[in-house]
């Protein structure tokens, strides 16, 4: 059951990023809400659940936003699994350390992304980072109670 919850919550979180207000823009950009859901998702769900949430969300934004499908499949299948890994290791499931993610995150997905497609100037792929980065890591906090409501509520009992 929660592997059709966690689709649904992707599912929603794509539709809210790529509709987010403009007067909410910063520099024109908005948070990056899928990215802040598969953290929430491995943080909250463990490596499986965090490659299968970097997956769905993967397929969802390269399906919305003609990226290059190979960058952001591995880029956000490693990120889910990478913090489901070090969940309870080296990482807590606390909203802070979801949002911390984040901050760090961005910049490291996009690394990957432009490995696989690089952008044709590196000014605005830059401001979109800098301007990205810190705008996701507040928007994790919603996202990631989201998650871990959903998560509490649909975990198999053990």
């Amino acid at each position: 059951m929660i592997y059709l919850a966690y689709p649904i919550l992707l599912i929603l979180a794509t539709a809210v990023e790529r509709t987010w207000p403009g007067w909410l823009l910063v520099r024109g950009q908005g948070p990056h809400l899928v990215l802040a859901a598969v953290i929430s998702i491995g943080l909250s769900g463990g490596p499986v659940a965090g490659c299968f949430g970097g997956l769905v969300g993967g397929l969802l934004l390269a399906s919305v936003q003609g990226a290059w499908l190979g960058g952001t499949f591995v880029a956000y299948m490693g990120l889910g699994v990478a913090v489901g890994l070090l969940r309870g290791q080296l990482l807590a499931e606390r909203v802070l350390v979801a949002s911390l993610v984040a901050l760090i995150a961005l910049p490291v997905v996009e690394l990957i992304r432009l490995i696989f497609a690089a952008p044709p100037s590196p000014g605005p792929w830059l401001l979109h980072i800098f301007v990205g980065a810190p705008y996701t890591a507040l928007a994790t906090v919603p996202v990631f109670g989201a998650v871990r409501v959903v998560t509490t509520l649909l975990r198999p009992e053990d």
